[in-house]
């Protein structure tokens, strides 16, 4: 079977059952596992904005958006070679990935139309039924429910005893906001609030199976969160940590939060696939365990501003 991916979550979750040598095209953000960055690239962001502010990015995609321009492009002839049975796609989001029409003009110039899965997670449940849904489009349904179960056991095992009681008034929980884009500030919906309550904490200003929520700092100052992460769609730690550290103060560091502000790759809240459950043990390690992460984040989650700060190269867009 040949499989392409347009989505970085469902390469991943690809890779997860063991059909990575099924994979014959990519996004130019599939970058893990690293094995993954060895594909061809068949469809890639149609302007570089890497060395962008997120203020500047900001601006940009909403111009397309409001003309209606697509962000993404297909390289019609990539696709072409590497003749899918199955390409994997969303709907969810048409920052993330080619929109609808722009995926059918450029099915409709192949010999032969693929399957096309396509994802649109908005829960913590629906990721873990993405997962069943790629295997059985793979031929592999059992390894899908092998791995939703283990993903599922992981998610429900994070996070004290407390937080497994429904019951439980949301008073009692640590306020947590996970800030999926710096600015404008961007607080991260759909399933990050799941993540959160898994973690035995309580999300600020967001609703679960909802989008993320524009906002302003001051209205995140006075939602008085106990603990902020910072992990912007599409940013890996070292160009997080680059944004937050510019030449004048980011307002972040004025928060104070007592259990701190942190700085995380994007893939654990961001990517609706098997790391979401490394984002989750994030959260309860830093809301009910000693104050830091385990050792197995070492270097993929650190203090926002108390941490060297890395020299950030643009990836190559191969």
């Amino acid at each position: 079977m040949r499989v392409v991916s347009f989505l970085p979550s469902a390469t991943e979750i690809v890779y997860a059952l063991g059909q990575g040598d099924q994979l014959f095209g990519r996004s130019h953000e599939c970058d893990h596992p690293p094995e993954a960055r060895s594909l061809p690239i068949v469809m890639r962001a149609r302007e570089e904005m890497g060395l962008l502010s997120s203020a500047e990015i900001d601006r940009k995609v909403r111009a397309r958006l409001d003309k209606h321009e697509d962000l993404y492009e297909i390289d019609e002839k990539a696709l072409e070679k590497a003749d899918p049975d199955v390409l994997l796609t969303q709907e969810l989001c048409r920052v993330c990935s080619v929109t609808p029409e722009g995926l059918q003009a450029a099915l409709g110039k192949l010999r032969r139309h693929p399957q096309v899965v396509v994802l649109s997670p908005r829960r913590l449940t629906d990721v873990f039924r993405d997962v069943e849904t790629i295997a059985k489009a793979l031929g592999v349904p059992d390894r899908g429910k092998a791995l939703s179960s283990e993903l599922e056991r992981r998610s429900e095992a994070v996070g004290p005893l407390r937080s497994k009681d429904p019951h439980a008034p949301s008073t009692s929980r640590p306020r947590v906001a996970v800030l999926e884009w710096l600015d404008p500030p961007i607080l991260g919906g759909l399933w990050v609030p799941d993540m959160i309550r898994k973690a035995g904490g309580q999300p600020v200003l967001v609703k679960a199976g909802e989008p993320g929520v524009r906002t302003t700092w001051d209205a995140l100052r006075g939602a008085g969160a106990d603990l902020v992460i910072a992990s912007p769609c599409a940013y890996g730690l070292d160009r997080t940590l680059l944004e937050l550290r510019g030449p004048r103060p980011h307002p972040l560091e004025d928060l104070h939060p007592p259990r701190g502000v942190w700085a995380a790759d994007e893939a654990f809240f961001s990517r609706p696939g098997p790391r979401l459950t490394e984002g989750m043990e994030l959260l309860s390690d830093l809301l009910h365990g000693p104050g830091r992460p385990r050792r197995s984040f070492e270097g993929r989650a650190v203090p926002a501003f108390r941490s060297p700060l890395p020299a950030y190269r643009i990836p190559s867009r191969r």
